[in-house]
């Protein structure tokens, strides 16, 4: 899922020991509750298939008495409830608009943002390993070391199997 909701993250004040004003501002888009609403009522119709009924706990997914999985307006309700963040927030740097390919903030020297921030776009996964690969390509540009080359099998393929589905499929 790549939520299309964007939050702001600002100065409160010019002093740096104020804590920021943020504002995740999840699930603010229609398309994202229309997301989340189908990936609720996918994850019930696979917990009640004959396999998976004996551990599956209605009363966990139904906050109130009266929830109707098919109305939007009880699963929209459960979600805002029941949702909550993992704390993978990425994208406030962005690369491009914050700062440049290397991480150096634009307007300011000697700055430099190495960490989940600075990406340009939500990845699909988790965060950690896409931000080391980052934060490695950044250091070595601090270094001055020359980036690695792409490397090819001896067939001259990719090393790896990509699907060439990749910019619209879920892994």
């Amino acid at each position: 899922m790549r939520p299309r909701s964007r939050g702001s993250i600002k100065l409160a004040s010019k002093d740096p020991r104020d804590e920021p004003l943020i504002d995740p501002n999840f699930l603010a888009v229609e398309e994202d509750m229309k997301d989340m609403r189908e990936g609720l009522r996918r994850t019930i119709e696979i917990m009640e298939q004959p396999a998976l009924r004996d551990y599956y706990m209605d009363s966990r997914l139904s906050p109130v008495a009266d929830f109707n999985l098919g109305s939007d307006e009880d699963c929209d309700r459960w979600i805002r409830n029941s949702s909550h963040s993992a704390y993978h927030l990425s994208c406030t740097a962005a690369m491009g608009k914050v700062v440049d390919e290397h991480g150096r903030l634009y307007g300011a020297s000697n700055v430099r943002v190495v960490d989940a921030s600075a990406m340009p776009s939500m990845t699909s996964g988790n965060l950690n390993a896409p931000t080391l690969m980052m934060a490695e390509k950044f250091a070595d540009h601090i270094r001055g070391r020359p980036y690695l080359e792409p490397t090819q099998a001896d067939n001259g393929k990719s090393l790896w199997w990509e699907n060439p589905s990749w910019q619209t499929e879920q892994r």
